[in-house]
C-alpha cells in the first residue's frame, strides 16, 4: 500500500498533478483542495494518497488529498455503495471535507445533490450510512504549502472547463458556468480551485 508520495511538482492542473519521485513520474487526481495547497511546479511536495485497483476493466488510479483525514473521508464515502472514486473526488472538491463533516452530522445532506453523480437517494444513502463514522474524522493540521499563483483569464476559465469536464460535465455545461462567473469583479482574484468550488455550491 503507498501512503504518501514525495518528490519534485513537475505539473499541476486543477485536478490532477504529477510527480517526479524515484526517477518514476506519477500522475495523481486531486482534490481541489489539495490542489490549491500542494505548492508550485518545482518544489519539493508530499501528498497523502490512495491507490484505487479496479478489477473490469483493470486500472490502477492514485488520488491525492491536502491532508490524511480528508483521505480517510474519501475512503469512507467510496465505501458507499454505488458511489467510485470519481465521484468521491467531486463531492470533496465541491465542498471542504470538514463542512461535508458537518452536513452529516446534522442530516443535511440537500447540498450534495447538485453535485454530478449525487443524487437525491444517494445523497441519503451517503448521509445514512456515515453519520456514525464520518464524524469521528477530526480536521487537522495539512503538510502540504498553500499555491497563491494566479493565471491569466483565458486560461484560467480553459482551466476550469477542463477541470469540470473531468467532473462530469460535458462541454457546453462546463462553459456556460464558467461564463455565468467570469464577469465577477474578483474572478482574476480567485484561483481555479476556488472558482471550482463557487460553481458546483451554485454561487
Amino acid at each position: 500500500m503507498i501512503d504518501y508520495i514525495k518528490g519534485k511538482l513537475i505539473s499541476k492542473k486543477v485536478t490532477s498533478i504529477v510527480i517526479e519521485a524515484g526517477g518514476l513520474g506519477y500522475s495523481i487526481s486531486t482534490t481541489a483542495g489539495a490542489t490549491e495547497r500542494i505548492g508550485n511546479t518545482g518544489d519539493e511536495v508530499n501528498i497523502s494518497v490512495h491507490l484505487h485497483i479496479k478489477d473490469n476493466p483493470f486500472s490502477v488510479m492514485l488520488y491525492g488529498f491536502q491532508d490524511e483525514n480528508e483521505r480517510e473521508c474519501f475512503r469512507q464515502i467510496i465505501s458507499v455503495s454505488g458511489i467510485g472514486p470519481k465521484t468521491a473526488l467531486g463531492i470533496l472538491s465541491a465542498i471542504k471535507y470538514t463542512e461535508l463533516i458537518d452536513m452529516i452530522s446534522r442530516g443535511n445532506y440537500t447540498p450534495l445533490t447538485a453535485i454530478p453523480g449525487v443524487g437525491k437517494k444517494t445523497a441519503e444513502r451517503l448521509a445514512m450510512e456515515l453519520k456514525d463514522k464520518i464524524g469521528k474524522i477530526e480536521p487537522e493540521q495539512g503538510s502540504v504549502v498553500m499555491n497563491h499563483g494566479k493565471l491569466g483569464e483565458l486560461s484560467k476559465a480553459s482551466e476550469v472547463i477542463s477541470a469540470l469536464m473531468v467532473l462530469g460535465y460535458n462541454r457546453l455545461e462546463a462553459d456556460k458556468m464558467v461564463k455565468s462567473v467570469s464577469t465577477r469583479k474578483d474572478f482574476m482574484d480567485l484561483l481555479p480551485e476556488e472558482i471550482i468550488r463557487e460553481i458546483l455550491r451554485g454561487k
